[in-house]
Order: structure tokens, then sequence, then C-alpha cells
């Protein structure tokens, strides 16, 4: 971390020494300084008071930033370091411009009593060239080019303090001093001070030469000159001053906007400056911030959707003269569909396949939770209109929102070849008969977890050899078309299913439905998609 920024900003504020050096120089080459009496002593005098004054706003400036430098763990203090920074350029404009009046106020008053103690009556339009070029050098130029470096120094401290963590988020909007951080804002500034500023005052020059004698126009026309060069060397700093500025903001911007074509998430861009650079670098930051939680969210999901698919069976029962097959595909890693079937000690099954309202985790969470309450029913060997009344009340207690669960649970009987079943609220199971076409096992109950206190009651169907019960959840009819305007619907479904009934393996169906839907139109935004079929074999075929 860096300790000393006083050492360091002091070396940016070189071009305040050169510019006025430079002045000091030309004064003396034109004959002025010794119009003015002023001797070496006194040069090398005015330059000690301007190293002073200076320096100490340039210690001033730097005095709380160094505290909050120089504290045991300036990471802890980072909000501190920030708005401090933020601040920074305006502490500097406000100090420096109290140093450069008082310089300019110094100098005009060394140079009257200079004049006053050798005897030289000095003219009036000699006294106001001499004050509007101090004013103008040491009011205008010293600060402008101070704040100018101060936002150099500021943009290599900050990108500095990055490595530390800092200068990657928002800060507040009151200690962002966008007057001279903002981009629409500096060049008006450097026309201002290094255009307008001294046109108007060699303007006044032009006025105050066509009175007074030869050598007082003489005098004026020389402090034009030295107008002229301290503004054209400090116009020619601040525009390289800018553009070193962007050119360093612009490469942290570029490498930035690389490490997020690459994928490198985890990387943050420094808000270097307070400006519209700055507020893309915060958008950069905000984008990848969003699309790390995005990668570790389907890392999460993935997660998800495999303790998800350990939830389901595994295997499918082996029961004589019987095929059993579910299949689930979801839209999303995680979903809201189940299907089970579990084995009873005496040989029956029950079979389940339910829909969660919603999608994602909270669709996951309540199908798990279902899950387990049928599995430990099962154990129980409860009827399944006990089951599907538990399963109700204690749904009501624990669904918010308006969710709710449709089910249909059945219990096969192979002994007896036929099925009790439950229909609460599900898309209505298709059963394939083997002459008689497709019949609907409709819902006659409403979904789990709406009403509270009802009864469900259990329907008997037998099953002849060669029917086929195909159960399914709403993601199959409400598949879209390629124009998004239409579902593929029970009617298509039951056709389908007709057009299918002489397959004899239970495994091809889904990969065959599955086609018949991307047929159609069916994209990754339609819903959750499960089966359940189980078929009656005839006693010649083999079983699964």
């Amino acid at each position: 971390m860096l300790q000393h920024p006083f050492a360091r900003f002091t070396l940016y504020l070189w071009p305040l020494l050169l510019v006025f050096a430079l002045g000091q120089f030309i004064m003396r080459w034109t004959g002025n300084t010794e119009a003015l009496g002023i001797t070496w002593v006194l040069s090398l005098a005015d330059m000690v008071v301007f190293v002073l004054t200076f320096g100490i706003a340039a210690w001033l400036s730097c005095r709380s930033l160094s505290r909050c430098l120089r504290s045991a763990n300036p990471e802890r203090s980072a909000r501190r370091v920030e708005t401090v920074m933020a601040d920074f350029p305006w502490r500097v404009l406000k100090l420096f411009s109290i140093a450069g009046v008082s310089f300019a106020l110094y100098l005009f008053g060394a140079v009257a009593l200079t004049a006053l103690a050798g005897g030289r009556d000095l003219p009036l339009s000699v006294l106001i060239s001499l004050f509007l070029n101090f004013g103008f050098g040491a009011g205008v130029l010293a600060p402008a080019l101070a704040v100018a470096n101060a936002i150099v120094f500021s943009v290599n401290l900050r990108l500095h303090l990055s490595g530390h963590g800092l200068f990657q988020g928002h800060l507040d909007e009151g200690h962002s001093f966008r007057q001279f951080t903002s981009s629409t804002h500096r060049p008006w500034l450097v026309f201002m001070v290094t255009g307008l500023v001294p046109t108007l005052i060699l303007s006044a020059y032009v006025y105050l030469s066509l009175s007074g004698d030869e050598s007082s126009r003489h005098f004026i026309l020389m402090q034009a000159l030295v107008l002229l060069m301290m503004s054209v060397s400090a116009s020619m700093i601040l525009v390289w001053t800018i553009s070193h500025t962007l050119k360093r903001v612009t490469q942290e911007l570029e490498s930035g906007l690389k490490k997020l074509a690459k994928g490198q998430f985890d990387a943050c861009v420094p808000v270097l400056m307070d400006d519209e650079f700055g507020d893309l670098a915060l958008g950069l930051n905000t984008a990848m911030r969003g699309l790390r939680e995005r990668e570790d969210l389907k890392d999460s999901l993935a997660i998800a959707a495999e303790i998800q698919q350990g939830l389901l069976p595994k295997f499918a029962p082996v029961i004589p003269f019987y095929q059993l097959l579910g299949f689930q595909q979801t839209c999303f890693s995680v979903g809201g569909d189940y299907y089970d079937y579990i084995e009873l000690e005496d040989g029956r099954i029950w079979l389940m396949i339910a829909d969660v309202s919603g999608k994602g985790y909270p669709a996951a969470l309540t199908m798990a939770n279902l899950q387990a309450m049928l599995r430990g029913l099962a154990t129980l060997d409860w009827p399944i209109e006990e089951a599907a009344n538990y399963l109700n009340e204690a749904l009501c207690e624990t669904l918010t929102g308006g969710r709710f669960v449709t089910l249909f649970m059945g219990k096969l009987q192979p002994q007896s070849h036929s099925l009790i079943w439950i229909n609460a609220g599900h898309v209505p199971p298709l059963l394939l008969r083997s002459h008689d076409g497709v019949e609907q096992l409709a819902a006659l109950s409403p979904p789990l977890g709406l009403v509270k206190g009802i009864s469900y009651e259990v329907t008997r169907t037998e099953l002849d050899e060669g029917d086929t019960l195909f159960c399914y959840t709403d993601g199959v009819t409400e598949s879209s078309s390629h124009n998004g305007h239409e579902r593929f619907g029970e009617a298509r479904l039951k056709q389908w299913l007709l057009e299918h009934k002489d397959i004899t393996d239970l495994k091809q169906l889904p990969e065959a439905l599955l086609n018949r839907l991307n047929d159609y139109g069916r994209s990754d935004d339609d819903d959750d998609l499960t089966l359940l079929c189980v078929r009656h074999c005839e006693a010649n075929k083999e079983q699964i």
C-alpha cells in the first residue's frame, strides 16, 4: 500500500515549475526584469517562495489521504479512501487557487516595492499588465495545471489501489467532482484557461498599449509575449495530460472487455475516473458480477438437478405381463414435474405423476417434499384415497402464494389386472385400448394444496391385454407451434398415440413423442415434460 502520497504527488507538479521558470526566463530575455530592477537574487527568492507556497498547498491536499493510507489496515477503511480520492481534485483546486492568488499578490508587491526602492516610476498601464500577467499565471494557470496533474496522480493511485480491492464499485454522487473529471467538461475548461482568458488579457494589453510612451508600449508588448508563451506551454501540457489520462483509462477498459470476452468473470475493471468512463467501468463490473453469479448459479443448478434426478426411480419394477416406463425432460435445470412407481410387498404398485405449479427452485423443493411424503405413505400401505387426503392437508399448510400440485395417483394390481386411481386436477391420462380407441381418466377432484377438508374418491379401471396407460404432464399438450400462437393440444396427442399403438417397446415412445413435438415447434421456453407409461402386455411378449 502507498505510504507517502505527498512525495509522489509533488513529482507530478513539475509542469508548474516549468511554466514559472519559462515565464521568468522570457521576462529576463526581453529585458522586462531589468526594467523593473529585479536582480538575480530577487528572482531566486521568487523561486523559493513559489516552491514553498505551492508545496504547502500540495501537502495540505494530501494530508487527509496520507492519514487514510497510513492506517494499520487500509482495506477496512476502503470507503474513506475512495471518498477522499474522489474529493482530491476539488481540494487541489481550492488550495492551489488560494496559493496562486497569494503568490500573485506577493509578486506584485515585490515588484512594486523594488521599483519604489529603486526610485522608478511605473506607469499605471505597466502595473495593470503586471497584475494581469501575475494573476493569470499564478491564479489561473497554476491551479489548472495542478488539477490536471492531480487527476493524473489520482488515476495512477487508483490503479495501484485497485489491487487491494478498492475503486471497483459506486461512489456517492455528492463526492464526485464531475465539473473537472467529466469528459464533456474538460475540453471547455482547457479552452477557457488557455484560449479565452489569455485572449481577453491580450485584448486588454492592446488597449493599454494605445496610451503611454514608447518604453511602456514595449514593456506591455513583452508581457504579452510572456503571456503567450506561458499559455501555449500550459495548453500543450494540459492536452498531453488529458490524452495520457484517457489512454490509461481506455487501456484498462479494453483489458476488462478482453477478459469479459474470454469469460474471465472474476476480474474487475478499476474505476479510474468519476466520469463517463468511470460509469462504463462500473457497468463492466456489474456485468461481470452478474455473469459470475450466473455461472455460480449454473453450478448450483447442475448440483440441484443431479440431486433431483436422484429422487426419481432408477429402474422400473419388473412385473409379469406389464411394462413400466418413466421419462422426464425439464426446461430448467430443476423443475416441478415428478413421477414415481413404488412396489409394495404384496406385488401391487403405486404409480404417481405430478406437476407442481411454477418452475425452478420453488417447484423443485415442493416436488422433493411431495416425493418424501409419498415414499413414507407407501411404506405404511395406506389406501391411496387416504394418502391423497393426507397430502392435501399437508400441502394446504405449507404451500403459499396460490401454488398447488396436480397429481395422478394409481395403484396397479397385476393379479386382477386392474387400476384404482385418483386424479387431483391433473391433465387426464390417456388409456389406449387395444381395440376401442382412447379413454380419458379425467380429473374428478381439485389439485392438492388448494382446498382443505375435501375427500378424494378412487375409481377402478380394468386393464385388458394390449392396453397402454399414457400419463403425462401439461408440458406435452402445451408445447408451442413454430409461430408460437397454437398449442399441441390433446387432440393431436390422441392422434399421435393411435398412430403409435403398435410400438412393442415402450422405450421408443418418448423419443418418438419428442421428435413429433420438435417438428411441431417445441422450444426450450416450453414447460417441463414428464411421461409415465404402463402397458398390459400379451402373455407371449417379452417382459421389461
